[in-house]
């Protein structure tokens, strides 16, 4: 792989960062391109999500996908709050 990306969604609510993680765990299993291998973490508090990609370009699509599904996630989680 040529180029990573790591990020790290910390919260003190334990439970919205567990339902954000089940919610896009079938997502991680299911890959969007051959270019670009997605790992995604429950670490206590947080959730991680890292990309490697074969170049660039293929990091920035994915980056943009996840972060995307994240944010909806999040929203989704908040809103039936």
């Amino acid at each position: 792989m040529k180029a990573e990306a790591e990020f790290f969604f910390e919260s003190d609510d334990l439970n919205l960062i567990s339902e954000i993680y089940q919610s896009l765990l079938p997502e991680a299993g299911d890959p969007i391109s051959d270019r670009s291998v997605i790992t995604l973490k429950l670490d206590e508090n947080r959730l991680v999500l890292n990309i490697q990609s074969d170049d660039v370009i293929s990091l920035r699509s994915a980056l943009n996908t996840w972060l995307r599904l994240i944010q909806t996630a999040f929203d989704v989680s908040v809103s039936s709050s």
